[in-house]
């Protein structure tokens, strides 16, 4: 059965066997980790069939409480039929949080591994954006694993 939290121990496999240590990756080095997963870790689901298995690639202010902090993740989305009629989406993927002050003044921004025509455009639009150029050169504040819808 496919959801969050066996779609999350499925990243959280493929990344021990591998021994990347998410602490140490840059975002490029996430969204690698990302493709390869997909590529080679299929969502396996014999109750209801996936419609859509994308990345996602998304970046935005985040705030909860008096808590603030500025995100970059590298998600897999997959959505499946819901009963009812409707879908369901579930989540996971490597998500980078900033201090917020010096990305402030950036729009928030997400795009589709599928909207893009291979591997290589997916990760240029992931490195020729303003929140990957101006992350380069910041030390995150931390670095996690998770699941959940995003913004």
């Amino acid at each position: 059965m496919v959801n969050s939290y066996t779609l999350l121990a499925s990243l959280q496999r493929f990344l021990h066997e591998r021994g990347i240590d998410v602490d140490k990756l840059s975002i490029r080095d996430a969204a690698l980790a990302m493709i390869d997963w997909q590529r080679l870790v299929p969502v396996d689901d014999l109750q209801k069939p996936v419609k859509s298995d994308v990345l996602l690639y998304r970046y935005g202010g985040w705030s909860e409480g008096c808590a603030t902090g500025y995100k970059v993740s590298v998600m897999r989305r997959v959505t499946q039929a819901a009963d009812g009629g409707g879908q369901t989406d579930w989540y996971a993927g490597i998500t980078f949080m900033f201090e917020p002050s010096r990305f402030s003044s950036l729009p928030d921004f997400g795009t589709e591994a599928s909207d893009w025509p291979s591997t290589d455009a997916f990760l240029h639009a992931i490195e020729s954006s303003a929140a990957y150029r101006l992350a380069a050169t910041e030390r995150p504040m931390g670095v996690s694993v998770e699941t959940g819808g995003l913004r």
